[in-house]
């Protein structure tokens, strides 16, 4: 089948899922393109007939490092496009389980919980691309790459830098027997979500060659071999990211020989480009005017469904004003989320309500609302906060403090219509408590790989992807000295380390779902993030 989103279950931004006909029902064996998601499995699938050879898929922005497990390149886009061409170990079903990848395993198994001893046993038919094999060696690099230990260096002499480091850092050794077909991970301590790890797997033989952190940025053939259905064909920057069938690869063949993901952030268009055909397939947040343009063509089918990520209010703590947690708080009791959730979905979800948990999303069985004394606005409780914290607010209406106007600066995706409309609703709500606000907006490339990532914004809108893997979603809680990429709020705290770290050494599954939901009740006091 043709997976098309995954993890579809927040009731946060509605987007429309958006095909032609020519995707239809069919037998068409099986393939694996995460167009939509991280991972190659979906509660939304479509088959596809036999005769169409190729999909059109628009993105945001295209990739500038095609390496996701780090930072320049833990971006949603570019797990999509990585989905179809490195393999992972595990993936997630639409009822959110970790599935064995058993084209790439013939298993992977936990054998021993004192010491943690995972057995990994390669399929002996993987091979890269480039027909060299997939084995121990890419475990073991992959390991070393995302430890986090800062004494091992990258081909450029620099320390690895990955996005998360959580789980990696656990690793006491990892051997390799069975000709390298066999991995054996043994771990210092317990690592309950040991499934989240190798996702995906990046070739070692290449990245030790031209680097981990800046060597996929160019995605040339002869870098980016493929272990998945899909290989890299061409990458013309600013447009397209064309993938083909992947020659090499032992499974079974993608039904659709060609994606291309093509650089197109204007949803206004998407109507046109659908009549003409040169899209085929798009997954875009949801607005009346888009909605009603893509209802009326021909050989067209419009689904509305729950957005695959969270749109979150992020601060930058590491500088005055934000660095003060009473500010933050104030913002917070300044805004209105569920104003903002109706405005935004009131016409197709009037029960659509703000996610309340930094942790999990809603619909899984661990999520709990922990976010409630933040639904609505309380503007006087946000003024008091700040007069108690020193600021005064001056005849014009704006708070000051030492002298200095309390003024903000907020950046989106200047791409997305959506949340620029989001942007202009916090900006009135905030200057109604005395704080000005700014917008400087970037297209969402520039905004993840270069605002988000030096720091440079005061506050920002972004788009987190829906993981039910806990572990891994953490990760942007974890402190920077603990080795955490995907920490753009640098956010420090000892006692969130703690908790993450007991969390994920937990053999009972309940008692860490306990502790992760004791972690997003911290998250919510110290407001480095706010779930819009």
């Amino acid at each position: 089948m043709f997976p098309v989103l995954s993890r579809m279950n927040h009731r946060v931004l509605g987007r429309l899922l958006v095909l032609s006909l020519c995707l239809t029902s069919a037998s068409c064996g099986s393939s694996s393109i995460g167009v939509a998601g991280t991972t190659t499995t979906s509660s939304t699938s479509i088959t596809i007939l036999p005769q169409m050879t190729q999909l059109a898929f628009p993105v945001p922005y295209l990739p500038q490092n095609f390496n996701p497990n780090t930072p320049a390149g833990d971006q949603s886009v570019t797990r999509q496009i990585m989905a179809n061409v490195w393999p992972s170990v595990f993936y997630e079903n639409s009822k959110y389980q970790p599935v064995l990848n058993s084209t790439l395993m013939d298993s992977a198994e936990l054998v021993s919980t004192n010491p943690e001893e995972i057995v990994y046993k390669i399929n002996p038919k993987a091979v890269w691309s480039d027909g060299v094999p997939i084995s121990a060696a890419d475990f073991i690099f992959n390991w070393k790459a995302q430890a986090g230990s800062g004494k091992l260096l990258d081909a450029s002499n620099a320390p690895f830098l990955a996005n998360s480091t959580i789980g990696y850092s656990d690793i006491k050794s990892i051997k390799s027997s069975n000709g390298g077909k066999t991995a054996t991970v043994v771990f210092q301590k317990y690592f309950s979500e040991w499934e989240s790890l190798f996702q995906p797997l990046v070739p070692a033989h290449i990245a030790e060659r031209v680097g981990w952190n800046a060597g996929f940025e160019l995605a040339t053939p002869t870098v980016e071999v493929a272990g998945g259905p899909y290989e890299i064909d061409k990458v013309i920057p600013g447009k397209e990211v064309t993938l083909n069938r992947n020659p090499r690869y032992w499974g079974k063949q993608a039904v659709i020989s060609q994606i291309k993901f093509v650089d197109d952030p204007n949803p206004t268009k998407y109507a046109a480009q659908m009549a003409d055909g040169s899209l085929n397939l798009i997954d875009s947040p949801s607005t009346d005017l888009l909605y009603s343009d893509l209802k009326v063509l021909p050989n067209v089918v419009v689904h509305l469904v729950p957005s695959s990520s969270i749109q979150e209010l992020i601060f930058n703590l590491s500088s005055a004003p934000l660095s003060d947690p009473k500010v933050r708080q104030a913002i917070a009791l300044g805004i209105d989320r569920q104003a903002i959730t109706g405005s935004v979905l009131g016409s197709y979800d009037a029960g659509a309500k703000p996610a309340g948990n930094n942790i999990f999303q809603p619909g899984l069985q661990q999520y709990q609302d922990n976010g409630k004394s933040f639904l609505t606005a309380d503007p006087s409780r946000a003024v008091a906060t700040l007069l108690a914290d020193g600021y005064k607010r001056s005849i014009s209406g704006i708070m000051t403090k030492n002298g200095q106007p309390l003024v903000l600066k907020i950046a989106v995706d200047s791409g997305n219509e959506q949340l620029l409309y989001v942007e202009e609703l916090i900006t009135e709500e905030l200057s109604a408590i005395g704080i000005v606000v700014n917008p400087v907006n970037f297209p969402a490339s520039v905004l993840q790989s270069s605002v988000l990532s030096k720091g440079d914004f005061d506050m920002a809108i972004v788009s987190e992807s829906a993981s039910p893997n806990a572990a891994f979603h953490v990760s942007r809680y974890q402190s920077k000295s603990n080795g955490s990429g995907g920490n753009y709020s640098r956010y420090s705290s000892k006692q969130a380390d703690s908790l993450i770290r007991s969390a994920a050494s937990e053999l009972d599954p309940a008692s860490s779902d306990l502790v992760y939901n004791e972690l997003d009740q911290l998250i919510w006091k110290n407001l480095p993030t706010i779930p819009l």
